[in-house]
């Protein structure tokens, strides 16, 4: 009987995943730059950030909520049978007009029509609520 090969050893063991950057050797800069006066407010609001481009994904934010399985099966039905009429292909697709449909449809009627102002994830109440 042959004696197994040892395992290999990751070369991320023992890496922090928080912060990988602290950790990670950096070449000293060739030589060092030359000290800058921290800038005004009203010349940091002229310049543009030196910081890096925000990567942006190829898919919008995912948002997720309860629902009863067979309203979830009426809506995949919907769509899979009027795909050469609506032209809905998705899922997402579907819901997100619907859902827009129904915001435009408050803020006509509550908010003379205007967007009301935007709520942050988790600004929500959340959990159930009392009495259910």
């Amino acid at each position: 009987m042959s004696a197994r090969p040892e395992r290999k050893r990751s070369t991320l063991s023992g890496r922090n995943p928080i912060a990988p950057a602290a950790e990670t050797p950096q070449e000293p800069p060739a030589a060092a730059p030359a000290p800058v006066a921290p800038a005004t407010p009203a010349e940091s609001a002229t310049e543009p950030q030196a910081a890096a481009p925000k990567k942006r994904s190829k898919y919008p934010p995912k948002v997720s909520f309860y629902q009863e399985q067979e309203d979830t099966d009426r809506i995949r039905g919907a769509i899979m049978h009027t795909i050469p009429y609506e032209g809905v292909r998705s899922l997402s697709q579907f819901l997100s007009g619907a859902a827009m449909k129904e915001v435009e449809r408050l803020e006509r009627q509550y908010n003379g029509g205007k967007p009301f102002p935007p709520v942050g994830a988790r600004e929500l109440p959340q959990g159930r609520p009392m009495g259910e």
